[in-house]
């Protein structure tokens, strides 16, 4: 799973498994999606700040292993409730706007529809429970791909990189690069500065962007590039960052694992 910080948390592709229409709605009305799926995430990163602090100043809180005080945002884990809560929340300004450029009771309709279904979600959300890690991994940029001579054929490939902690979590993939290389070429990928908590960075490699899959048996120091030596490893996708490992919620929290 992503962290809540590692970037945007649902994509023009998602809000339409919940509304259908919905990229035809922000045309017509010239609505930007992304500017208000930001503001959606900015909303929800308030609320979360503000229930940590509620949390944190309960009389009967108790944080097992990690310190009260260091509990932030770049904790969280980008769980499936949270993720549908930034779903419907965004969806909800995106047809308050609609309804106020054209007055369409239509539109109002669906704005108080999403409006009440974001109530709902964030309640579950904080019911289940905010989902945290105590050694964060940020998602990683895009690696720098190289063709350097050597054996190889020609092909194209797909290649996307996750740092790893010092307790050996890969945090969320990057992005998929891509290189052609011509005979006589080999794929060399490296990447850039490490955040000061990565140990180490995993390369996943594919000839297609659904097929990359896990190439380095152990994790490569920061600074090393990796070469593609042989046929590329087949194995299971790519890793989806961390999973939580409490979760906050109203009442206690829960450690898991």
């Amino acid at each position: 799973m992503a962290l809540f910080t590692d970037g945007p948390i649902n994509d023009a592709a998602h809000l339409q498994n919940y509304e259908n229409s919905i990229l035809q709605v922000a045309n017509t009305e010239q609505i930007d999606l992304a500017g208000k799926g930001a503001l959606a995430q900015a909303e929800i990163a308030s609320e979360l700040e503000l229930f940590f602090l509620r949390r944190l100043h309960q009389r009967d809180f108790e944080f097992p292993i990690i310190s009260a005080p260091t509990v932030s945002l770049r904790d969280v884990v980008l769980t499936e409730a949270l993720r549908r809560w930034h779903a419907h929340r965004t969806l909800a300004l995106v047809y308050r706007d609609a309804y106020n450029n054209q007055l369409n009771d239509r539109y109002k309709g669906k704005w108080s529809e999403y409006e009440q279904l974001s109530r709902e979600s964030r309640h579950a959300c904080f019911t289940i429970g905010v989902g945290l890690v105590s050694n964060p991994i940020p998602k990683a940029p895009l690696p720098m791909l190289t063709a350097v001579p050597g054996p190889g054929d020609a092909a194209t490939y797909y290649v996307s990189a996750a740092w790893v902690n010092s307790s050996g979590q890969a945090g969320g993939a990057s992005d998929a690069a891509l290189l052609t290389t011509f005979t006589g070429q080999r794929l060399q990928v490296a990447m850039g500065a490490a955040p000061s908590i990565a140990t180490g960075w995993n390369v996943y490699v594919g000839l297609s962007p659904d097929e990359m899959s896990p190439q380095n048996t152990s994790p490569i120091p920061p600074a090393d590039s990796w070469t593609l030596a042989q046929a590329l490893l087949t194995g299971p996708a790519q890793e989806s960052g961390q999973h939580p490992q409490w979760f906050l919620r109203d009442e206690r929290v829960i450690e898991r694992g």
